[in-house]
């Protein structure tokens, strides 16, 4: 009779296994990320301290902005110049102007950007050779500030914040993105999906966007601050105000309290001169701050998406 009994495992200590997992490293693998982790220090300290002294300045005393003294934190702690700013009755509204082309046009782009980059990557088509070429060729060459303001006006669009949005609905750049991430998802799924009759609208918004997270948040978070940051196009295409974006608005915040301060040689010599000429340095400051904000909010909410792996376990041959 055969013994049929599992062998016994052997058990190894915690310390033990510990001991033979330990990697020790050499000498020069340590000076090596000894140095790796001063370069990194070096490059946070200098990609930081430009944004802790804008807003070190634009909440420091009149008197120390004045005299530079303000490096990355703020000395004599002074909140006018987002008083300033926050008590315009119509900053509000821009912000929320800002919202809708930004959060509105991300949306529509990105649905716009998948059918665009679907047939370039899973299309068996006559001519999709030439369907490539006519999109990169959009890249190389672009018809200017005048068409476009032309085309837009023809359009209806002008003073409309549609003309933010269909201006910047679809990139090549971002076609050729997504296309190269949907052609990364294996052709199985596709063929699997037509086998049981799914047409390709239903294979692309039920099977390969949601595959396509990583490379749709990335886009995303591209285009959301693309329209977010815009100035010139809204400059061009926006005349009213209420229509104003954050940008706009905050530009002209900008111009009023530097005409504040041009016009200090008008003015009477008062001792608070120096504190109207502050101003215009902080409100500046402030307003970088005010169109950061946002975005740094909305960062950790999209990065959660920039992983790879997405793709593990759909297809098992």
């Amino acid at each position: 009779m055969t013994n049929t009994a599992e062998p016994t495992r052997k058990i190894v200590p915690r310390k033990a296994k510990y001991d033979q997992d330990f990697i020790r490293r050499s000498r020069g693998e340590k000076i090596f990320n000894a140095c790796n982790i001063i370069l990194m220090a070096l490059l946070l300290i200098f990609l930081l301290y430009p944004i802790l002294n804008v807003v070190a300045i634009s909440m420091s005393a009149e008197t120390e902005v004045m005299a530079a003294k303000v490096t990355f934190y703020p000395i004599g702690f002074n909140p006018q110049a987002y008083t300033t700013i926050f008590k315009d009755s119509e900053l509000w509204r821009s912000i929320l102007n800002s919202f809708l082309v930004s959060f509105g046009g991300c949306a529509l782009s990105l649905v716009v950007l998948s059918i665009a980059a679907y047939p370039l990557a899973f299309g068996r088509f006559y001519g999709k050779k030439l369907y490539s070429i006519i999109i990169m060729f959009t890249m190389w060459f672009q018809g200017g500030i005048v068409p476009l303001f032309l085309t837009i006006q023809n359009l209806g669009l002008y003073d409309t914040l549609w003309a933010l949005i269909l201006n910047s609905l679809i990139s090549a750049y971002n076609v050729v993105i997504i296309r190269s991430y949907f052609e990364s998802i294996p052709y199985s799924i596709v063929e699997s999906a037509r086998i049981d009759g799914a047409n390709d609208f239903t294979i692309l918004f039920r099977l390969i966007i949601p595959l396509s997270k990583p490379v749709l948040a990335t886009v995303a978070l591209w285009v959301i601050v693309g329209h977010w940051n815009d100035y010139m196009n809204p400059l061009v295409l926006i005349s009213s105000t209420n229509k104003f974006t954050l940008q706009l608005k905050l530009k002209s915040l900008v111009l009023a309290a530097e005409s504040s301060t041009s016009n200090l040689s008008t003015l009477s010599q008062t001792t608070d001169h120096k504190g109207v000429a502050a101003l215009s340095t902080q409100v500046k400051n402030a307003v970088l701050v005010v169109s950061m904000v946002p975005m740094l909010v909305i960062y950790p909410f999209i990065q959660r998406f920039f992983v790879s792996g997405v793709m593990l376990g759909s297809v098992k041959g």
